[in-house]
């Protein structure tokens, strides 16, 4: 389970994002970890608890994989638009755990957490 909370600047045009986040298991060339949450509607501050589940993964893969963690908001027809991201290391994680704690989103480009 991963709670987490996503605090937000307003868009660039003033309102709030509808900001939703998505989930990869890196490296995933097919996208088949790809997960998503529900949208947030009109929030700078959204909270999600969301259980991620990869059955099938053995422990000892998991620990050499990032969660790559996105949060985005959508945007209707157009390009949704990145609001931030993060890499989570999963082997710095107790799998065997709960975790929850708080990761500084950055922009593409941004070294893995």
């Amino acid at each position: 389970r991963v709670p987490f909370s996503a605090p937000q600047p307003p868009l660039q045009d003033g309102n709030d994002p509808d900001p939703y986040v998505k989930t990869y298991l890196l490296p995933d060339p097919q996208k088949t970890t790809k997960r998503k949450t529900k949208v947030a509607r009109k929030t700078c501050n959204p909270t999600y608890n969301e259980m991620l589940v990869y059955d099938g993964i053995p422990r000892g893969d998991l620990e050499q994989r990032e969660l790559r963690l996105s949060v985005l908001s959508e945007e209707g027809f157009w390009e949704n638009i990145l609001l931030g991201e993060v890499g989570i290391r999963l082997r710095d994680l107790d799998l065997a755990q709960e975790k929850m704690g708080w990761f500084a989103l950055g922009s593409r480009g941004h070294g893995t957490l």
